[in-house]
This record gives structure tokens, sequence and C-alpha cells, in this order.
């Protein structure tokens, strides 16, 4: 969890140093009122409701967001052989790879991370629906034919 929040930190200071320079520009009050609603909303319906936890944050997908904004959202197209390591680990290194301040070790770096334990249960579960998916597909199309 420590991890995460200098990483969410970094992004953080990174996209107010775009404001800055004007690289990037605050929305309207009325966008910014509308997405603090929208996310509210989305908050109540995925987390349990209590006075403690007051906010609350997927920190991929946050920085993913802030990464968006501010041009380093890390493209898994441009690097194919990083794709396993971007999408089942997170390291402050793959906001890296691309955009304002891209760091050219970030590749190398993000090349070495290795995925989180969790998330090989969900590539086994995700491939398991995929080839269930792909089954299904078949036996329509075999259906067809026959």
């Amino acid at each position: 969890a420590w991890y995460q929040r200098r990483v969410r930190a970094e992004m953080q200071a990174r996209w107010m140093a775009e404001l800055v320079c004007g690289a990037v520009s605050l929305p309207t009050s009325t966008e910014m009122m509308n997405a603090i609603n929208l996310e509210r909303a989305w908050e109540r319906s995925w987390y349990y409701n209590s006075k403690r936890l007051t906010l609350q944050k997927i920190p991929i997908l946050y920085n993913d967001q802030i990464g968006q904004e501010i041009g380093c959202k890390p493209d898994l197209w441009r690097h194919p052989r990083l794709i396993w390591n971007l999408l089942f680990s997170v390291s402050a290194f793959q906001w890296r790879l691309n955009g304002p301040n891209a760091w050219e070790g970030a590749a190398v770096q993000c090349g070495k991370m290795k995925p989180v334990p969790f998330y090989h249960y969900s590539m086994i579960v995700l491939l398991s629906l995929l080839l269930l998916s792909l089954l299904s597909i078949l036996r329509c199309f075999y259906q067809l034919i026959f």
C-alpha cells in the first residue's frame, strides 16, 4: 500500500507540473462537478458505505486516468514485449515509457517487473473464459455447417 501511495503522489505531482507549465488545463467547474458526482456514485456502488472509508481509488486505474490526461498512459501496442508485465504488475516505471519526461530505461525496468501472484489467478480465469467462449463459437459454427 505504501508503494502505491508514492506512485500516486508522483503521478499527481507530474499532473500539477503539466498544469503549471500550461500543457494541460483544468476542466470547467461544471465538468469537475459532473466528474465528482460520477466518481462518488461509482464509489457508493463499489465500496462498503462507511464514515471511515471516505475516498477509495483503484491505484492502477487512477494512475492511468492521470496518465491519460498528461499523455503518459502506457500504450500496450507500442511496447508489445511488455504487455504481460504491464497488465499483471504495477510499477512507477510503466508511466515513464512515453509522454512528458519519458525515461529511456523504463522499458528495461518494466521488463524486470514480476507479475503480482494474485494476477496469475485472474489470468487463468480470463484464459478459461476465453477458451469457453471460443468453444461455444466453434460449436455454433459447427451446427450452422452441419
